[in-house]
């Protein structure tokens, strides 16, 4: 493996980590706001029932306050971790099984689209049009890379 694509996956998890932290950050103000526990602390609930007090928080529910209201580095976070899924499996996987992962991970994304499409936040809008541009894309992606060996051997051979 070459020095291209280490220094990608490097890039890759320094803009994942980054904006991972920033989420994190900007989603611990959930802490202070006790009226959004009841929307914004999913997690929790499924943890602990009800959510009583701030020590009650589980601290995915940070990025789920952060999506709702300040989606920037969210997204970012969503975007470096498909190139990186993408960079990966294209090294790990062959031809068929990367198609396949990346009609998957297509798939899921459009089925996380579809879970946040009725959200009544900005912050969930934006994110219901990046799961739905980037999982259309992958999925279109996969299908191009399963036609073009087709494509090549219907071309003429030049004689």
């Amino acid at each position: 493996m070459s020095i291209k694509y280490w220094s990608q996956v490097g890039i890759g998890l320094l803009v994942l980590g980054f904006s991972t932290l920033v989420s994190w950050y900007e989603g611990s103000a959930l802490l202070d706001h006790s009226w959004e526990w009841k929307y914004s602390a999913p997690f929790s609930e499924m943890v602990h029932g009800s959510v009583t007090g701030s020590s009650d928080i589980v601290a995915l529910d940070f990025f789920v306050y952060a999506a709702k209201f300040t989606p920037l580095y969210p997204g970012m976070m969503i975007i470096s971790a498909s190139y990186l899924f993408i960079l990966i499996g294209f090294k790990l996987f062959k031809q068929t099984g990367f198609r396949i992962s990346l009609a998957l991970l297509g798939a899921i994304y459009l089925t996380l689209c579809y879970v946040i499409s009725s959200s009544p936040t900005a912050g969930g809008n934006t994110l219901f049009r990046l799961f739905l541009v980037v999982g259309v894309l992958m999925i279109v992606a996969a299908c191009v890379i399963h036609v073009v060996p087709f494509l090549r051997l219907r071309r003429p051979y030049n004689q």
